[in-house]
């Protein structure tokens, strides 16, 4: 909570309040700590343009802004300078992603200060900001890649001689780590919240405990993953830690953060995957990729990925659907020749 303290230094006191509001609900401090990065960006930026301090910009002035005001808004951020106690000036960009987020950040805002009647109206109610949609990019790693990853974790294959004697240190813990990601397509926060009694070892599955409570919390493992994870357990993992319940163990003996799992993944990507930026999230869009190539079912893939609907889904993996659908044509031409063939006729002609 120490940034989101740095976060709201100077600015109104509802923003104060409004973390109070944001804390009570299942929103992780990671999500309200950028919702109040967004908030106060957008703040200081009406601050700036009307010549007011930042504790100035009330509940009432927010409440009289129109859409003219978030149009100039939402263009400034496509490209702008930011002051940085660090350096005089950082440059920033927003593409459309970024664009989406603030708007949830400022819908978010907004409908927290009409609930507790610090404004009347709402006037980013029904406000959109005209984005251009691009098609989703997805890094994933092919079969080949995935086996030379976790060769390279299973041997320790790193450049440093300290990466190496880290690596021999908690082989089996990174490779449990990677393979259940890989095999299971969980996000990195969701490993991270994994306790050892969220195993069923008799039926093979895990209780996840899904971003924003989620929806069916059984994730159900195959052999190597099991495998992996018994090995961790019996031979790696300090049985002197039974008063932490944490599956996956730092080197005090807490719980494995996120961002020990991003370098952890890295480190080893970076190593074995040269030419890709593969991060724990690609990990997961490697898993929906190959499940969709492997069964051509979006459905399934939706359901594995814990998607809030088929649609995200779908948008996601378009390129892949894309790739089968052109392959279809060339599958179907060559089972018409076929069976015309055994038939003893002539390929047919249109």
């Amino acid at each position: 909570m120490e940034r989101i303290h740095e976060l709201l230094e100077d600015l109104p006191d509802y923003m104060r309040t409004y973390v109070s509001y944001m804390s009570t609900g299942s929103v992780s401090k990671r999500t309200i700590q950028n919702y109040v990065y967004d908030i106060r960006g957008f703040i200081e930026y009406i601050a700036e343009n009307r010549n007011l301090q930042l504790s100035d910009i009330s509940a009432g002035v927010l409440e009289q802004l129109t859409n003219f005001d978030f149009d100039d808004y939402f263009h400034h951020i496509d490209s702008y300078k930011k002051r940085s106690h660090k350096v005089s000036e950082i440059k920033r960009s927003n593409g459309t992603s970024g664009k989406s987020r603030k708007l949830s950040s400022l819908r978010s805002l907004y409908k927290y200060l009409q609930q507790y009647r610090l404004i009347e109206k709402n006037p980013i109610l029904g406000y959109g900001i005209r984005l251009k949609q691009q098609k989703p990019n997805i890094t994933a790693m092919n079969v080949e890649e995935v086996n030379t990853l976790m060769r390279t974790v299973e041997a320790g294959d790193l450049p440093s001689k300290r990466q190496k004697i880290f690596a021999e240190k908690n082989k089996y813990r990174d490779t449990a780590l990677l393979s259940i990601m890989l095999n299971t397509g969980i996000r990195v926060s969701e490993c991270v919240g994994i306790d050892l009694d969220d195993i069923n070892w008799k039926e093979n599955k895990l209780v996840v405990h899904r971003k924003g409570g989620g929806n069916d919390p059984n994730v159900y493992l195959n052999t190597d993953v099991i495998q992996s994870l018994k090995d961790y357990i019996q031979l790696e993992r300090n049985p002197n830690e039974e008063n932490e319940p944490a599956l996956f163990l730092n080197r005090t003996g807490g719980r494995l953060s996120r961002m020990s799992i991003d370098n952890i993944v890295k480190k080893y990507a970076a190593r074995a995957v040269p030419g890709k930026h593969i991060t724990p999230h690609k990990l997961r869009s490697t898993f929906g990729t190959n499940l969709y190539q492997a069964t051509g079912d979006i459905h399934l893939t939706s359901q594995a990925l814990n998607h809030s609907s088929i649609e995200v889904t779908a948008s996601r993996y378009a390129d892949v659907d894309l790739k089968q659908r052109k392959d279809a044509v060339n599958i179907i031409e060559k089972r018409y020749h076929d069976k015309s063939k055994s038939n003893g006729g002539e390929r047919w002609q249109i």
